[in-house]
């Protein structure tokens, strides 16, 4: 794993990646890492790379250095996430390259700023006049050119060409903020003309102030506010006048404006910050209706996404059951989301003998439809290679266990049956218990072995059971028996109250609907959180048993 570092270097983002050996860090050009800060000596620490792992260590350096506040007089264990000072320069530890992030002055407060809500400017007429005219007009030129749908980026660069057409300044910064993260992102940013590449520093508590407030905020002239002097980002860029306004979109604040001047002498007024807040209150909701438009096509492009991925798994499975002389077979699957981890297959081999399977993937959505799509695919390669289910079980749990991470495993039912004799040879890996129902009794076929992918090289044990002439064996996931209404699941006791009731004479299609009835009225409104899969088999009744001697199973 390799480790970045990365701070701001005389206002400049940097990062380092730590791909090499060795890296010394220090004022001197021949260092990996230079660093040309006056806190800094020449040669003032070095990282070590030892296998996977980094340390840090002090060079006898004027100024020090330390790793999450503690001295690294020895080599120190670095780690994602730390913080380093060397000399007074913080730097940040990270197993990915970081992004530019804006950078925060602590100290700088509001000073002898001019604040005021923004409603309270939304909500004056624009005074009449020449410069009102030339207000209009700006903002009905930003009015037609900001109805064009274009993606956000784009839109935040255009909403600067307007804000430096309204307000003449140094710099101009956009930022929105994003997700759940504290600290706004800068979209856009011109400096002189042109497009700023690097982290603007701002004040936390003008930042604070816009953000929280919805408060417009101009600063006279910084430079000669002592509460501003002697602060590093305000000296190092000569900032003497600026203002920030929130993007309000008349509901909620998405980012703020910001604009500062460092002409001495030069300061903003109180007509500037409205016209600077009236833009920023369109660019919101234009940004607004942008971040809606791309929400619109991702989700058009996911539901596209998601319907050949349903299209594509579905024509996955086979469309029906085998026809088999002597037998019925039937199947349903319903998946909860568009895709889903439920499986089931059938295979005739050569001899005659049915192989078939049932699976259910731990998990939802795209992750578990990927596990369900190779799983199957496995079984189809390894059908005719392994002739009993124990073979085929062992070698479908060490694919799995190889395959996938810890947290995904497959409960599953793998069977072999004999049309002739009705004897089904099978494999229940952590499965539901299938049912055989006749005559008003219910056999259950409990779990054999733990689930596929939990352990690397489980030792499967098939048992056998032979299957009377108008017994049906049903074989389903668990999204039957756990449907759930409240605190109540439906449980195996209405499963097979429903295959009692229906088995002995009805078909198997009327069987199937009256268990998936059954299971959706006692939902009643539940939403429902699993796929539902049902197997039925059932044996003729001029089918008689040539099997001797099978193992019988436990009674349910």
């Amino acid at each position: 794993m390799m480790l970045f570092l990365s701070g701001n270097v005389a206002e400049r983002f940097q990062v380092w990646p730590l791909d090499g050996a060795s890296h010394g860090i220090g004022r001197s050009s021949r260092n990996a890492i230079h660093v040309p800060d006056g806190t800094i000596s020449k040669d003032h620490a070095e990282i070590t790379r030892r296998g996977d792992r980094y340390f840090i260590r002090d060079l006898g350096s004027r100024n020090g250095t330390r790793v999450n506040g503690a001295d690294a007089l020895e080599p120190v264990e670095i780690k994602p996430g730390d913080r380093l000072e060397v000399g007074h320069v913080q730097m940040t530890v990270t197993d990915q390259e970081p992004t530019q992030r804006l950078r925060y002055n602590e100290a700088s407060m509001v000073g002898t700023s001019f604040r005021v809500r923004v409603d309270q400017i939304l909500d004056r007429q624009v005074k009449t006049g020449a410069g009102a005219s030339q207000l209009v007009h700006l903002l009905a030129e930003a009015g037609r050119m900001l109805v064009l749908p274009r993606p956000l980026k784009e839109t935040c660069d255009q909403i600067l060409e307007f804000v430096e057409k309204a307000v003449p300044a140094a710099r101009h910064i956009l930022l929105l903020q994003q997700g759940s993260s504290d600290e706004p992102v800068q979209i856009a940013a011109r400096s002189q003309g042109g497009r700023a590449n690097q982290p603007l520093a701002l004040s936390r508590s003008i930042m604070k102030t816009v953000l929280e407030d919805c408060t417009a905020v101009l600063t006279r002239d910084a430079a000669s506010d002592p509460r501003f002097q002697g602060q590093h980002s305000i000296v190092t860029q000569s900032v003497h006048s600026a203002m920030a306004v929130p993007l309000f979109d008349n509901e909620r604040v998405l980012g703020l404006i910001y604009v500062d001047s460092h002409e001495v002498g030069v300061s903003f007024d109180h007509e500037q910050l409205e016209v600077l807040t009236l833009l920023a209150n369109m660019a919101a909701v234009k940004i607004s209706n942008a971040r809606l438009l791309e929400a619109e096509q991702a989700s058009a492009r996911m539901a596209q996404e998601l319907a050949t991925a349903t299209q594509i798994q579905r024509g996955l499975l086979p469309p029906r059951p085998p026809k088999l002389e002597g037998w019925d077979l039937d199947v349903f699957l319903e998946t909860c989301y568009e895709v889903g981890g439920d499986l089931y297959d059938f295979y005739v081999r050569p001899d005659g003998k049915l192989m078939f399977m049932l699976g259910d993937v731990t998990g939802k959505g795209m992750g578990a439809a990927l596990l369900m799509s190779s799983f199957l695919a496995s079984a189809r390669v390894l059908y005719d290679t392994c002739q009993d289910p124990a073979e085929l079980a062992t070698r479908l749990g060490g694919i799995i266990f190889r395959t996938t991470d810890p947290i995904r495993f497959v409960t599953g039912f793998v069977g072999c049956l004999d049309p002739a004799s009705g004897t089904l040879r099978y494999v229940n890996a952590g499965h539901p218990s299938p049912a055989l129902v006749l005559d008003g009794t219910v056999r259950t076929l409990e779990s054999t072995g733990v689930p596929f992918g939990i352990m690397p090289a489980f030792p499967y044990a098939a048992e056998t059971v032979v299957i009377q002439p108008r017994e049906v064996f049903a074989l389903f996931s668990d999204g039957i028996p756990e449907a759930q209404r409240g605190e109540d699941l439906f449980d195996d006791r209405r499963l097979h109250e429903l295959l009692l009731a229906g088995s002995p004479t009805a078909s198997l299609d009327a069987l199937r609907e009256r268990v998936i009835e059954g299971v959706r009225e006692f939902m009643g409104e539940e939403p429902r959180t699993d796929d539902i899969t049902l197997v039925l088999i059932r044996r003729d009744a001029g089918k008689a048993s040539k099997a001797s001697g099978a193992d019988e199973t436990r009674l349910g």
